[in-house]
């Protein structure tokens, strides 16, 4: 029996077609070489000599990548390609180096500033192409991915904000249904005042914490946004914080299952974000355990950082990989372990512990529980008291 040949794999398309290139080098023969080459496979071509000029072009036009000449007058291909990724629209934008350099020290000096790929001269136009095309995959690759990632947060949304809205809302208008109804006795009253309070506070949570994950996220787009989330402040006080922390055992109904010991220290950040760390973190562990299981709450000074660590006994079978994965409006087995939330605290948590220095960490805890540890730098001598 002759088998038939097996067939070539079919080459990847090419992402050229309709794209649009910078292409900057002092050298009027190489730009004409590059501008016939990519021409003839449907990309548009925009040209400048130096580094000073691809800005001017990159200011004015849209571009889909880049291919820059290292050696050129006024700035060069390193000087330009560190002033283009320290725009923030641009850090994603494809930069291929072209040099006549040695490979390997072009290589690494080009990879250190921050380029996609490196070329050395001469190439021949199979190479050049694949490595433009290598490039282009990458990067939409990595635009698939962050879209993948959004759809998927916003299908979170859409599941979990009726519910967190309608509960709240459902106890306000069940009350104002009562009130109309006439005859109220001042204990129906007190009751009603008590629903509309719990509701008032859920609502007041999650929008607050929606405003904060919406200003974090602004933040972490645009690096000198200047705009502080909290007071500037530092005082606040171990009996302020065990009042907070007692707040929220009483908002869950489990007091008695609250224990804490907190030392004295002084942490370099605001009170109001180290008490929306802790209340966050709490509000976990009281989900995540049962009525009657101790939920333990220590603060102490480790060198030179403020060491906080929150244990409980947890849910039987809770994976610490569950934690490790946490993200923006990610809930863990809601359907299962029927929780309330948005979804939001351990992403506050973890954001506002690393725009302060600190760092979150999960660790299994002794019969099954989850300890979570919050570090967090002491302030400086100078600063005001803090915890």
């Amino acid at each position: 029996m002759i088998s038939s040949p097996q067939a070539t794999p079919p080459e990847p398309q090419s992402l050229l077609e309709g794209k649009r290139v910078l292409l900057v080098d002092d050298d009027p023969h190489f730009l004409g070489f590059l501008r016939h080459l990519l021409q003839r496979h449907g990309v548009e071509c925009l040209e400048a000599t130096n580094g000073l000029e691809g800005l001017k072009v990159l200011a004015a036009e849209k571009v889909h990548f880049i291919l820059s000449d290292i050696n050129m007058p006024e700035m060069d291909g390193y000087e330009f390609l560190s002033a283009v990724r320290h725009q923030p629209q641009f850090e994603a934008l494809p930069f291929i180096l072209l040099t006549g350099r040695p490979a390997y020290s072009g290589l690494l000096s080009g990879l250190r500033h921050g380029a996609d790929s490196y070329l050395p001269k001469p190439f021949d136009e199979p190479t050049i192409l694949e490595t433009i095309n290598n490039c282009l995959l990458r990067q939409q690759r990595q635009e698939d991915k962050a879209s993948t990632k959004f759809n998927e947060q916003r299908v979170n949304v859409l599941k979990m904000l009726p519910h967190e809205l309608r509960t709240p809302l459902n106890g306000i208008l069940g009350v104002a249904d009562l009130l109309e109804m006439g005859e109220t006795s001042q204990e129906e009253l007190q009751q009603y005042a008590e629903i509309l309070r719990v509701s008032g506070e859920r609502m007041l949570r999650l929008t607050t914490n929606f405003l904060l994950c919406a200003e974090l996220q602004m933040q972490a787009d645009n690096p000198g946004r200047a705009s502080p989330l909290f007071d500037s402040g530092l005082h606040c006080g171990a009996e302020e914080i065990s009042e907070a922390l007692e707040k929220r055992a009483l908002a869950h109904e489990r007091q008695g299952d609250l224990h804490h010991q907190i030392a004295s220290g002084q942490l370099a950040l605001p009170a109001e974000a180290l008490a929306k760390v802790l209340d966050e973190i709490l509000d976990n562990a009281f989900k995540f355990s049962k009525p009657g299981d101790p939920v333990t709450v220590t603060g102490e000074v480790a060198g030179d950082v403020y060491c906080w660590r929150i244990e409980d006994c947890g849910r039987s079978g809770a994976p610490i990989s569950m934690l490790e994965s946490r993200g923006l409006f990610i809930q863990f087995d809601r359907k299962t372990n029927e929780q309330q939330g948005a979804g939001m605290g351990l992403y506050l948590v973890e954001k506002l512990c690393t725009n302060y220095g600190g760092q979150l960490n999960f660790f299994s805890a002794p019969g099954g529980g989850i300890t979570a540890e919050i570090r967090l730098p002491l302030a400086a001598e100078t600063d005001q008291p803090g915890c």
